[in-house]
């Protein structure tokens, strides 16, 4: 009988048991079998990651380090994640039910990109910058230099664990901040190793630190902690909002990455192949349950039944199954909660009138009845004004949308209350850069989509969030600016502020 791994927090550079002792069961969404078991968090285990994490950087053991000697331990980690490659792809995908050939080359790779991007951004950062020196301005020296904020909570959603876990650490850990991550309930195996891993690696003790546990409990005590300098979050508008009144009270700096009803829209000079490949990808990638997936495709009205009917021959040659296979192309759901949400909006996005023309079902069988499979969905003449095309399912539904006119595309694309992503189908260049300006989204793809890399920043308008991860931006958003101005004459007679008050 195969024993069930066990894993505690990460606290303070070591495995550390929980306050209450309980453990919960991590479960395969495939065929809902318990890969692993994990501490089931308290209050009381917050507040000892936090207190290590302040310990840690108030002593300078890691904010005192050189930006060189930072970039160097960085480099290392990145190095260890790739030598642990297959151990970290098999848990990613084992929890998350993304499929193996994903998780083994492009998560492995966006995890140690990050890592290194990051290395060489805060080296080519100015450490310091000098303000103007101008004949005309009193004998005064001003400079001025980005500093740690110092704790940071990191709190990651279940769809790509480790990746959105190193878009918070990583940054974080550069600039010189201790973190405390909490990962979500259903996929934390990655983040628990992720942080032995940084500890291997040269980080030192409490600066990086784990505790697992629900969000209401963990996440909410952690967001509102008054030792808590900095908030990152990743998850649902809806989540975002609590956590940003939590957070609100202690004045925290804040990045919030929340959701998305992103939009593709296919112009009459599109290559209709490359239409119906980027309008399938946007939407199936990791069965859906990507924030910013292409889930309203606007396509020319005549435009419409070509390409609905091209996507369906291409879904029916995909393997939906076992996400361990090497040759699955689609895995599970998440968890069943995020299965019978899909359900519901599909149910509701007929009865609201939208044609469905492929799928809708939960699938069966003897590959699919234990776990949570949903078979790939696509409605078409749809409108703005449904329920599934205004709000965030988090599955693979696509919502086609006819159009008449280029304006009428433009507009409708904007018409969410989100916007995170957004995409463009066409083969003339000029016009696609014309309506790419006009999208009000943090990132327009041009002929692609999901292209997320560590060198670019991602971020959304509007209630998609605000701030912005990867690149220097992230640098930026995880350290605080201190100006320090000296004035240069030595006489108090001299000074400039002396005639003001009437000082002699």
């Amino acid at each position: 009988m195969n024993t069930v791994p066990e894993y505690q927090h990460f606290i303070d550079g070591r495995w550390t048991a929980g306050e209450s002792g309980e453990m919960t069961g991590v479960i395969n969404p495939a065929n809902r079998e318990v890969v692993a078991r994990v501490a089931l968090g308290t209050r009381g285990d917050v507040d000892q990651a936090v207190l290590s994490a302040r310990r840690a950087f108030e002593s300078g053991v890691w904010s005192g380090k050189s930006v060189e000697e930072r970039a160097g331990i960085l480099n290392n980690m990145a190095l260890l994640v790739m030598v642990n490659k297959d151990k970290l792809a098999g848990l990613e995908s084992l929890c998350s039910g993304g499929t193996i050939r994903r998780t083994s080359t492009v998560d492995i790779a966006e995890v140690a990109a990050s890592l290194v991007m990051t290395a060489m951004f805060i080296k080519e950062m100015p450490r310091v910058e000098h303000g103007l020196c101008l004949p005309w301005v009193l004998p005064m020296h001003s400079y001025w230099k980005r500093e740690p904020i110092g704790v940071c909570a990191g709190i990651t959603p279940w769809n790509f664990p480790m990746i959105l876990a190193a878009w918070k650490f990583a940054p974080a850990l550069a600039m010189g901040n201790s973190i405390v991550l909490k990962p979500a309930g259903i996929t934390p195996l990655t983040a628990l190793e992720l942080a032995n891993l940084a500890h291997m690696a040269g980080v030192p003790a409490g600066v990086f630190n784990v505790v697992t546990g629900p969000g209401p409990l963990v996440g909410n005590h952690l967001a509102a902690h008054p030792e808590v300098d900095k908030i990152s979050f990743t998850g649902s508008t809806e989540v975002g909002r609590q956590v940003a009144h939590l957070a609100a009270d202690g004045i925290k700096r804040i990045t919030m990455e929340l959701g998305g009803k992103s939009p593709l829209i296919i112009l009459d000079d599109t290559d209709m192949e490359v239409a119906v490949n980027i309008s399938l990808y946007a939407f199936l990638f990791n069965s859906g349950q990507a924030c910013e997936s292409g889930t309203r495709v606007f396509v020319p009205r005549h435009l419409q039944q070509e390409l609905v009917e091209r996507m369906i021959e291409k879904i029916k040659k995909m393997k939906t199954g076992n996400q361990m296979d090497p040759a699955t192309d689609l895995g599970p759901i998440a968890s069943e909660a995020q299965l019978k949400t899909i359900i519901n909006y599909v149910e509701t996005g007929k009865s609201e009138g939208a044609q469905l023309v492929w799928g809708g079902s939960r699938l069966s069988g003897p590959e699919y009845d234990r776990g949570f499979f949903f078979e790939p969905t696509i409605f078409m003449n749809c409108h703005n004004k449904m329920t599934m095309v205004r709000e965030e399912i988090f599955g693979p539904v696509q919502c086609v949308i006819p159009y008449d006119d280029q304006e009428e595309a433009v507009a409708m694309a904007n018409d969410s209350v989100y916007g995170l992503g957004g995409g463009i189908c066409s083969t003339n260049v000029a016009r696609a850069q014309k309506i790419a300006a006009r999208l009000r989204t943090g990132t327009v793809w041009i002929n692609t989509w999901h292209a997320l890399r560590p060198d670019a920043p991602f971020g959304g308008y509007k209630q998609s969030g605000f701030g912005r991860e990867n690149c220097y931006h992230a640098l930026l958003a995880y350290s605080e600016v201190k100006h320090v101005c000296q004035d240069l004459t030595p006489e108090a007679g001299e000074k400039f502020f002396n005639p003001l008050i009437g000082l002699k």
